[in-house]
């Protein structure tokens, strides 16, 4: 089913691409990058010769190449790779590994029109520019389904101090026996063979697995796979397995499970897409691809590179993804923005001789705290939680880009004992039709149970909320808030596109629907305290 989801959106994708025309120009809204021209999907990410080259699926039957110095700021390069002479052109996701003095790419391909993705093709280079075509390896039917996948394939050395040792190959396949990937050994890192699969240790089905690569961290390798419709979340996610070594066995890490991806939306499945290690890189980074082909309501368009992440590993051994600093880069000049010159959008009639919630602001924060006691006022709904949301006057350039950042603490009005009532402190992009907006609802509570909800708010008599995703149970990433403790955050807005970083670790990227460029905040149940903000520009 993954497969046939899969097949069907790539063919529209790779349809779409082929018919954009050279003319064309990005309309540049979002972040960090896409190409100028046409669209892309799938990149991968090495860096060598001390700087990042990012490689990807481009036009059906060619790979692009874009390269950045800082690992923030992306330059167009132009197709590299271009497929001809075969009886299927296609061009899949590909990966590149160094052996030596050159660089081996592979890349999933078919061997006939109307075929099953089930060949790699292998290309040699020594600039990363330049790629001379090896050989291609089919499916072995000793060991893996003639009729599944046999795509792109994550390349690492058996013994990182000893080369001459060989090589493992991680491929996306589908075994005979179980599921999960496909295994390829090989002695000097160019030619490579189909082994056995791993073994898989969990109790439910693991599903068709799209690599995102394997990387020792500490005394443990963690392996990234990715797909749709998996453990509950029906949205693409990537999730993280472990490993005492390269050959496994494999487990899922249970209380960190899924490392990104969305818990989906009826017919949008892919807004993440498959997040990879960097290859070779001086820190360990992971790359993710965020794509609007799907997402309706929003200014975004296209497929685009996310800011990379760095891998950390926490004291329980779990990998999660953090702020990498270099991406303060994308940080330009400082907006002068007054917090005390704001506005009640929720609930409606607030007014300052007859306020319904508290509001107390400076020039650098805001508070914001539901009345204890909500009043018989004949629009607001007492039997519902008390919430209510402050917009800043300032209206930002979300076009350009805007990065907030700042501390957020929040205290419950609820008891604790009895209640049950939910509490929720967060962020609000006002929404350019009237009385609408995106909410991200970060609960308050404890962190093996809380969740994080973002989706579309209409805030007219009543808080209707509708969620569009959910982060919680078995995430890797942050899940809430804990209750009267001061937090940092980062939030980026641009062209459609946010992304979210509590304490420096990463909430959630996602889209926000179409905006008039004024942001603001949220307390449901709690007395919300936004402090030393601070509102730069983007320089992307």
């Amino acid at each position: 089913m993954a497969t046939a989801i899969r097949n069907t959106l790539l063919s529209f994708v790779l349809i779409t691409i082929a018919c954009v025309s050279l003319a064309q120009v990005s309309p540049k809204k979002g972040f960090l990058y896409q190409p100028s021209l046409g669209s892309f999907w799938d990149p991968t990410v090495i860096y060598a010769n001390n700087r990042y080259y990012m490689y990807t699926m481009y036009g059906g039957d060619g790979v692009w190449l874009a390269t950045s110095d800082d690992g923030v700021h992306w330059k167009d390069f132009g197709v590299v790779l271009k497929s001809q002479g075969f009886k299927n052109n296609r061009v899949w996701k590909q990966y590149i590994h160094k052996v030596g003095d050159r660089y081996i790419l592979n890349h999933g391909a078919f061997t006939d029109q109307a075929t099953n993705n089930n060949l790699l093709r292998f290309y040699e280079s020594k600039d990363l520019i330049h790629w001379t075509y090896l050989y291609e390896v089919p499916i072995d039917p000793n060991f893996y389904r003639s009729d599944g996948r046999w795509d792109h394939m994550y390349v690492v050395p058996k013994n990182d101090a000893r080369l001459s040792d060989g090589y493992w190959g991680y491929v996306v396949a589908d075994p005979i026996d179980h599921g999960g990937f496909g295994m390829m050994e090989s002695a000097d890192g160019i030619h490579f063979k189909p082994v056995k699969a791993p073994e898989m240790i969990s109790d439910f089905r693991i599903p068709t697995l799209e690599i995102g690569g394997i990387k020792k961290l500490g005394n443990k390798y963690y392996l990234l796979g990715g797909n749709v419709n998996h453990f509950g979340f029906y949205g693409y996610g990537v999730y993280t397995y472990v490993a005492d070594s390269l050959t496994g066995p494999f487990r899922p890490d249970m209380d960190a499970y899924r490392l990104t991806g969305t818990s989906g939306i009826d017919g949008n499945y892919y807004i993440h897409v498959l997040a990879c290690f960097v290859k070779d890189s001086p820190e360990d980074l992971v790359s993710d691809p965020f794509t609007f082909r799907s997402s309706s309501g929003t200014d975004g368009q296209g497929t685009w590179f996310l800011p990379m992440r760095k891998a950390v590993v926490d004291a329980q051994g779990h990998l999660r993804l953090g702020y990498w600093k270099q991406n303060d880069l994308a940080k330009g000049s400082e907006v002068l923005a007054d917090a005390s010159q704001n506005v009640v959008t929720f609930p409606p009639g607030q007014t300052e001789s007859n306020p319904i919630v508290r509001v107390a602001a400076t020039k650098d924060s805001v508070t914001v705290h539901t009345d204890k006691s909500w009043r018989g006022i004949p629009w607001l709904e007492s039997d519902k939680t008390r919430k209510a949301v402050v917009v800043l006057n300032q209206r930002f350039d979300l076009d350009q880009g805007v990065i907030v950042e700042g501390q957020i603490r929040a205290n419950t009005l609820t008891k604790p004992w009895n209640d049950a009532r939910k509490t929720y402190a967060g962020f609000y992009i006002e929404g350019s039709e009237k009385n609408t907006g995106t909410a991200v609802m970060l609960e308050l509570g404890e962190p093996q149970w809380r969740e994080t909800k973002i989706g579309r708010v209409r805030t007219d008599t009543s808080f209707n909320f509708e969620t569009v995703d959910v982060t919680g149970r078995n995430s890797a990433t942050v899940t809430g808030l804990d209750n009267g403790k001061d937090h940092s955050f980062r939030l980026w807005l641009r062209g459609g596109q946010m992304e979210l970083y509590i304490d420096d670790m990463l909430m959630q990227s996602f889209f926000y629907y179409k905006a008039t460029g004024r942001i603001g905040f949220i307390s449901q149940e709690n007395e919300a305290h936004f402090s030393q903000l601070k509102f730069y520009r983007m320089n992307l």
